[in-house]
């Protein structure tokens, strides 16, 4: 199944429930912009920069500055709800179930849409080398650039 043929709104549904369980896990309640920002991340499959999310959450008629997304992100992203894409210095959805300790992820540089993906034999490999040159990992992260399914056609 390609990233442009899923049942969105189920998609959608289960990472909501996932971040309110985070959020009770954690002890956290919900801060003003948390809502409006995870709202925005899960519209679609395609990340968004702080600037962006300040910008369509203000549109919607909260005036808002970068800083306090930037805050909000930070928080999402402790929880393991949100990821960070750095190569487009933006941030997406978390759509997996359970722990999300690394972020696999495909993103196509003509729609921007990013699929997160989950390869254990990627991790332990990274782990492994890791290991032998004494190398304590604290964040895992991989983005690969290409070209989706659907642009690969167009």
């Amino acid at each position: 199944m390609s990233l442009h043929q899923h049942q969105h709104k189920q998609c959608i549904s289960k990472a909501k429930i996932r971040f309110n369980n985070r959020l009770k896990q954690h002890g956290k309640s919900i801060g003003t912009y948390d809502e409006p920002v995870m709202k925005l991340l899960l519209s679609n499959h395609r990340s968004l920069s702080a600037y962006d999310i300040a910008d369509k959450v203000s549109k919607a008629g909260k005036r808002v500055q970068p800083v306090q997304i930037y805050r909000s992100l930070e928080k999402l992203m402790d929880l393991g709800v949100v990821h960070k894409i750095s190569t487009k210095n933006s941030y997406i959805a978390c759509y997996k179930e359970g722990e999300c300790k690394t972020g696999q992820f495909l993103i196509c540089t003509e729609c921007e849409s990013v699929k997160e993906i989950e390869s254990s034999l990627l991790e332990n490999e990274i782990k492994a080398l890791a290991e032998k040159n004494r190398f304590s990992i604290t964040r895992e992260t991989i983005e690969v650039l290409g070209l989706c399914a659907k642009c690969q056609k167009t």
